[in-house]
C-alpha cells in the first residue's frame, strides 16, 4: 500500500481567495484543506496554504489557474 503525500499547491495572502480555490477543487472532486488561516499580521511566515494529496497536484493546478 502506497501512502500519498500531502503537498502545498498554492499559498494565498487572502483567506477568501484560499477558500474559493478550495471550493473549486471540491466541486471537481479533489480533497483539500487550508493551513495557517491566521491573518498575515499574525503569521510572519506567509499566508494560507492550500494543501492537497500529491496524486491530485497536476489536475489541481489546472483547476485553480483556469
Amino acid at each position: 500500500m502506497t501512502q500519498d503525500k500531502i503537498v502545498v499547491v498554492q499559498i494565498y495572502n487572502d483567506i477568501m481567495d484560499a477558500t474559493l480555490a478550495k471550493d473549486k477543487l471540491k466541486e471537481n472532486g479533489i480533497d483539500s484543506f487550508l493551513e495557517n488561516e491566521n491573518p498575515i499580521g499574525l503569521n510572519p511566515l506567509g499566508g494560507t496554504e492550500l494543501k492537497i494529496f500529491s496524486r491530485d497536484k497536476e489536475q489541481a493546478e489546472k483547476i485553480i489557474s483556469g
